[in-house]
């Protein structure tokens, strides 16, 4: 087989409605294998165009349908110059919007299972993702009184700092050969990304790309918040002592409060879908 299963702690097979929701297009590269066998439907929180306003959507839609996959209602419309400016300044309708938008998907495509970016402190829009998403599942889970298996990939390992955790919550899949070839190459052909795949490549070697990692969700991200200073600050400080920012995105500051609004929404209109699914009973 080109995708092999090699643990889990359920069985994924069971699933047949699988959604992959990524911060940025290119995300799906780091799980190409399991992508292209399960053929989840892809949802991109924004078009990935960085400071210089290129977006990554085209090069991630033609990925999709080189693959038979198909495009969530949420596809990268939103910049990413946009999205910091709505952490900045706590833009919280701008994330319950998304949350909403992407239950209510949830919902009419009857998804079962949901896969995304992990939260690990290194990009606040990586972070803030898996917070939309853990959102977003609740919401569709009382909306329609269906458990959704909810699952992160990890995307910053290779880092400086940073290690990928295995436990008997994840998920292993082994790519064949050919997969592999498949995924270094779409990898490679991602022209927005070449420089980065390039580096990872030469730091950790082809083959650790064989191994795809999902881990299972069992805690919502306001429950399992990041300690420490993130990444993403130190970095932020450094470019505005460079002259290259105006301001650092905090965590404390910026995306905690966020990530609370989001999360007691989702509880909220969790509770109210609940009571509707009961009157309906």
């Amino acid at each position: 087989m080109p995708l092999s299963c090699l643990c889990a702690p359920e069985s994924l097979r069971s699933f047949d409605r699988p959604a992959l929701v990524a911060g940025h297009p290119g995300h799906e590269l780091k799980v190409f294998g399991w992508m292209s066998e399960y053929r989840p439907r892809l949802y991109l929180i924004t078009d990935g165009g960085g400071r210089h306003g290129i977006s990554r959507v085209p090069t991630s839609a033609a990925l999709a349908g080189r693959h038979g996959i198909q495009r969530g209602e949420t596809f990268g419309s939103a910049s990413d110059s946009r999205i910091y400016h709505a952490i900045l300044e706590r833009d919280f309708s701008f994330f319950l919007n998304l949350v909403e938008e992407l239950s209510s998907s949830f919902v009419e495509h009857s998804v079962d299972l949901v896969a995304g970016d992990a939260a690990e402190g290194f990009n606040p829009t990586h972070d803030l993702c898996r917070a939309i998403i853990d959102g977003a599942v609740l919401i569709a889970e009382r909306a329609t009184g269906r458990t959704i298996a909810n699952y992160e990939f990890c995307l910053a390992e290779w880092e400086h700092g940073f290690t990928e955790k295995h436990d008997n919550g994840c998920a292993h899949f082994r790519l064949d050969k050919r997969l592999l070839d498949q995924k270094l190459q779409a990898a490679e052909n991602y022209a927005e990304l070449r420089d980065e795949v390039q580096r990872a490549v030469a730091r950790r070697g082809k083959d650790y790309f064989r191994t795809e990692c999902l881990h299972k969700v069992v805690q919502p991200f306001q429950q399992r918040q990041i300690s420490g200073k993130p990444f993403y600050e130190r970095w932020g400080e450094q470019r505005v002592a460079e002259g290259e920012y105006q301001s650092v995105i905090r965590f404390q500051q910026h995306v905690l409060p966020i990530i609370d609004a989001m999360m007691g929404h989702a509880s909220l209109a969790a509770v109210d879908a609940a009571s509707a699914l009961a009157l309906t009973s």
